[in-house]
């Protein structure tokens, strides 16, 4: 299976949580599809990024990767900027694996998409194939990002 950083993009938590449950139920069917990490985020009407903790640990607890707290620090996120201090604090390797993970073509994609209000699933997760994912993300009216991860 591939492993790929995902990004889905809904228009409210409600809508965003029907999807995670989707998710969850096509983890569960053991069909290629495995999150490693996976945080529920909201842009607030000041372009702050919220980490929806309560949505978030009915799904995949409260283990945020290092790549999805990378990310959620250079949006502007305070776990993620956390994160990303300690992980910029250790260096070497780790740390710049994450910055070329999250490149130019993921922000602008972010950018369009994940505007106030709105409502991001970040995954760590590995995948046979982006199908289901995609119909699940697509069925909610969402939009879906994804980057391969070495």
């Amino acid at each position: 299976m591939a492993q790929q950083l995902i990004v889905a993009v809904f228009d409210s938590v409600d809508v965003a949580e029907r999807a995670g449950r989707d998710f969850r139920n096509f983890e569960e069917k053991d069909l290629g599809f495995k999150v490693e990490s996976g945080v529920l985020v909201q842009k607030d009407a000041t372009g702050k990024l919220i980490l929806l903790d309560k949505q978030t640990r009915p799904f995949w607890g409260t283990v945020i990767g290092a790549l999805t707290g990378g990310l959620i620090g250079m949006l502007g996120g305070p776990v993620g900027a956390l994160l990303g201090f300690t992980i910029g604090a250790s260096g070497g390797l780790a740390e710049h694996a994450i910055k070329d993970a999250l490149d130019d073509d993921l922000f602008a994609w972010m950018s369009s998409k994940l505007t106030p209000n709105h409502v991001a699933f970040i995954l760590e997760a590995q995948e046979a194939s982006p199908f289901e994912v995609d119909n699940i993300v697509l069925g909610y009216g969402g939009s879906v990002f994804r980057k391969p991860l070495a």
